[in-house]
């Protein structure tokens, strides 16, 4: 049996609420005893698409055998299953709602047993069922977890692009705290020559660049991210004001 040593944890909690704190807390006193990464607990309330990019973009940087537990959870309470799933070298552990479905290798992907949490809260199962799961699996391994076999799942469909005529259809994923506006088309279908970018029924020039710095004050600029998503950028300065963009807001390319 393996010893895992990493739990990383990403939801949409937030940091003024105590329910991060008591969840490391269940993971302590049930057991584990390594490392806890918080990966981002400002997931957009209620987004699988959010949390979906946050995941894909954050789980491979971690120790093999490492725990993802990812809680963006609006079904809580309800019938809606509880997975536990392995790409063969990590863990991960989330709600049936299509989280996991943009992670493309799965091996295995089980639904936990929960009859032995009859007493837990209807609205916290983060606390009162995944914590306690993934200090389980940390400590004893897969086979201490009362789990079934499924291979049906919730899928939401991750990245969302689609491409027509000379354009490209895309949301915005992801904004930084810098105001790059990180889009759901991967760096490998970066659209080369670029005419220009539509945003809420408004034409935008652009700038391709490979820096921000490249970018003259007040431009915008579109690079292939460090994420390995396709962003709209400025330099020093907050792109997705200036667009009066937000998460989830529809962005057009059009090329050719």
């Amino acid at each position: 049996m393996i010893v895992t040593m990493i739990i990383a944890l990403l939801t949409d909690f937030g940091q003024r609420d105590p329910y991060v704190g008591v969840v490391k807390a269940v993971l302590y006193r049930h057991g584990f005893n390594g490392s806890i990464v918080d990966i981002c607990h400002d997931i957009v309330p209620y987004s699988i698409e959010h949390a979906q990019f946050m995941l894909y973009t954050t789980y491979s940087f971690f120790p093999a055998h490492s725990i993802v537990m990812s809680v963006v959870d609006p079904g809580v309470g309800t019938q809606r299953n509880i997975l536990v799933a392995t790409d063969g070298t990590y863990y991960f552990l989330a709600p049936d709602n299509g989280l996991l479905s943009c992670i493309k290798n799965m091996v295995d992907v089980w639904a936990v047993e929960t009859e032995a949490f009859k007493n837990a809260s209807s609205t916290f199962h983060a606390r009162d069922i995944f914590a306690v799961i993934a200090a389980r699996l940390a400590t004893s391994g897969i086979d201490a977890i009362a789990k079934r076999r499924v291979r049906e799942y919730v899928h939401v469909p991750f990245p969302f692009f689609s491409e027509s005529g000379g354009a490209i259809l895309c949301k915005v994923m992801h904004i930084d705290r810098f105001g790059n506006c990180i889009l759901s088309l991967p760096n490998d279908r970066y659209p080369v020559p670029l005419q220009k970018v539509v945003v809420h029924n408004r034409d935008v020039m652009v700038h391709h660049c490979r820096t921000y710095a490249e970018l003259h004050h007040g431009a915008i600029g579109l690079l292939q991210g460090s994420s390995g998503f396709v962003e709209l950028c400025m330099r020093e300065n907050d792109c997705s004001s200036t667009l009066g963009l937000h998460i989830g807001d529809m962005v057009t390319l059009v090329y050719g």
